[in-house]
């Protein structure tokens, strides 16, 4: 599973730069950036300097992400805040719990990479058309994020809660 999870978000990342790449061209050379609550443009930067911006959140999301999974599977047993730890982290079981919280650090990456790549497509799509508004708005966006961040967590409380019986 944790390959899996690790697969997509690797793909989404390498697909949202290549997003970057390819809109960097149709964009013009002063792009409206910044938008406000009601996604009205109120901020513009080069297009340089936003495709550097877009790139390097990418990049850095992909490090983050990546970083928590080597991290989290080189942490000793004490620093691993679990629900029946004992039984989750047993030496016969370490190996695919690790395996689990993988899975469940990369999920949050795949959707926040997606996130990011709707967010700078509405950006994109904006600049082409013209003065407007970012729709759908991003902070509908965002509460999506949210929410999928929140059914996530859920889903790792309910895994981890249960002690199954040997």
């Amino acid at each position: 599973m944790k390959r899996v999870f690790q697969a997509a978000f690797l793909l989404l990342a390498l697909c949202a730069v290549g997003q970057g790449l390819w809109q960097y061209s149709r964009l013009p050379a002063r792009v409206m950036s910044h938008f406000d609550a009601a996604g009205r443009a109120n901020g513009w930067m080069s297009r340089d300097t936003f495709l550097g911006w877009q790139i390097g959140t990418l990049v850095f999301i992909a490090a983050l992400f990546e970083g928590l999974v080597l991290l989290q599977a080189r942490l000793p047993r004490e620093f691993i805040n679990l629900p029946h730890r004992d039984y989750w982290l047993a030496p016969q079981r370490r190996e695919s719990t690790d395996a689990w919280i993988s899975s469940l650090v990369l999920l949050p990456g795949c959707w926040l990479m997606l996130f990011f790549m709707a967010l700078f497509y509405q950006v994109y799509r904006v600049n082409l058309e013209g003065p407007g508004r970012l729709t759908p708005n991003p902070v509908w966006l965002g509460a999506g994020l949210l929410l999928l961040v929140v059914a996530t967590v859920a889903v790792a409380i309910a895994h981890f809660s249960r002690k199954p019986v040997d």
